[in-house]
């Protein structure tokens, strides 16, 4: 499976083959700003996340991904504003991102409306001494030699949400980059495409007993040349402090998911993928964890900082 994994990553390289290149989160109803900036400030309080994902474990130099984030709100609520960083590490490859957003808010009774913007710097790193080829004088590949690249990426994306309801639709890898390696070498010179990523998402929560709120979120996420991916997640939360349920990434994965909220500030939550594919005979699963910090540091502890309520308003969830 080595072989085959590291085949398959030479032969993308080198033809430019377009698939899913950004992460795909088990917890992305905690992490909506990584896929659409305008989804930044939402919060309203200073929300902080780390994230942790091991993919395919048993899998032979499968996907790890690490990822930290950091959002909150400014000028009286109208301005949100993050910065992000992953590494992900997946057989030969490394790549590193960091990068900014911002999202201008639109107040009205009940509902919001933002657009938000993000740019993002990306390292991609090439190490050609752990590929494995069925010809070691492959002309394909030069296993001497390793490489780096970097490129500059915009995202954007609008949402419309309260506290029950959230639509949004998010674009990344906005201008049709690309990555070169080899470059002053002509027999061995690759070109990896970035494509534009599609996230399309929306969520309503509602409650049938004062003590649970229903979470729900759907993800389309539409890459040219890839599968769609679709999934449904839904949460339940207990008195806004135990969360359990799960999701179904389709014709991918089953997900069950549990969390807590510590003293309203501090999260954890914690889900393990199920693989459903074909993959499920070359792994066991993939673990996920997110631990989360709130702070408002406001005179209300149970309010949020920047602005009133909505005029329905409901639900605090982290």
């Amino acid at each position: 499976m080595r072989k085959l994994f590291t085949l398959l990553f030479c032969g993308c390289a080198a033809a430019g083959l377009q698939a899913q290149q950004l992460p795909n989160y088990s917890h992305y109803p905690s992490l909506l700003f990584m896929s659409n900036p305008a989804y930044t400030g939402t919060k309203s309080t200073i929300d902080f996340r780390l994230n942790y994902r091991r993919q395919w474990v048993g899998f032979d130099d499968a996907p790890i991904e690490q990822t930290i984030a950091l959002s909150s709100r400014f000028w009286k609520g109208k301005i949100g504003a993050g910065g992000m960083m992953y590494k992900d590490e997946t057989g030969p490859t490394r790549r590193f991102m960091y990068g900014f957003t911002t999202a201008y808010h639109l107040r009205f009774p009940d509902v919001e409306l933002s657009a938000g913007l993000g740019i993002q710097f990306n390292k991609y790193t090439f190490n050609s001494s752990l590929l494995t080829t069925h010809n070691n004088q492959d002309p394909a590949v030069n296993s001497m030699v390793n490489d780096v690249d970097k490129i500059v990426n915009a995202s954007g994306g609008i949402l419309l949400y309260n506290d029950r309801f959230h639509f949004g639709l998010g674009v990344q890898n906005i201008p049709d980059s690309h990555l070169e390696f080899y470059k002053d070498d002509p027999n061995h010179k690759a070109i990896v495409n970035y494509k534009q990523h599609y996230y399309f998402n929306v969520g309503y929560n509602f409650r049938y007993h004062p003590d649970f709120t229903w979470e729900n979120n759907m993800l389309v996420n539409y890459v040219v040349g890839a599968p769609m991916l679709i999934e449904y997640n839904l949460r339940v939360h207990y008195r806004e402090k135990l969360m359990f349920g799960g999701a179904l990434r389709l014709k991918d994965s089953v997900i069950p998911q549990v969390g807590y909220v510590y003293k309203n500030r501090i999260q954890l939550i914690y889900s393990y993928d199920f693989t459903i594919s074909r993959m499920r005979s070359f792994n066991s699963g993939t673990h996920e964890i997110t631990l989360g910090y709130r702070e408002n540091f406001g005179r209300d502890k149970n309010a949020y900082r920047n602005f009133k309520d909505f005029q329905r308003q409901k639900f605090r969830l982290f």
